[in-house]
């Protein structure tokens, strides 16, 4: 009886931990800036299955996929610098099979009185998608979070 009870409340839980259990959609953007730097450098991590998703290219063709990623980084992400919008120079994806890292700069930068990004990455893929953005600007740090809807953040320094 004692190992029917037992059996019993190990499949229950397996079963509450399988309907319960959520995927989550999120990436990162790190945005940089030191004292003294001219260059505003940005790092953003996303999950390699969801970023092969979106742009329709497997990452096992590098040069592909880097090509699609930037296409895909200039469409769907937005710098503007103290009012004006600014280019960016995207540099690389680092793929690694679970996450890649898109390393991108703004050069010439001078002082940063207001930082907004439009970060729409993945959220027409992923109803549930969350794009966490932190800054580290001149030792001054901050954080927003973009997602369906509300892809724009902005922060004042």
């Amino acid at each position: 009886m004692k190992k029917l009870i037992y059996i019993s409340t190990a499949l229950f839980a397996i079963i509450i931990f399988a309907f319960t259990m959520n995927e989550y959609h999120t990436s990162t953007t790190k945005v940089e800036k030191n004292s003294g730097a001219t260059s505003l450098t940005f790092t953003s991590k996303l999950i390699t299955q969801d970023l092969e998703k979106a742009i329709g290219v497997s990452s096992e063709n590098f040069d592909q996929f880097d090509a699609a990623t930037e296409r895909y980084l200039r469409k769907n992400f937005t710098i503007i610098i103290n009012g004006n919008t600014a280019n960016f120079n995207y540099a690389k994806a680092q793929i690694s099979p679970k996450a890649t890292r898109l390393y991108f700069e703004v050069p010439n930068v001078g002082v940063i009185k207001t930082i907004e990004i439009r970060n729409a990455l993945l959220v027409n893929e992923f109803a549930d998608q969350q794009n966490f953005m932190t800054f580290n600007i001149d030792g001054k740090r901050d954080s927003f979070v973009t997602k369906k809807g509300s892809e724009r953040g902005k922060i004042t320094l």
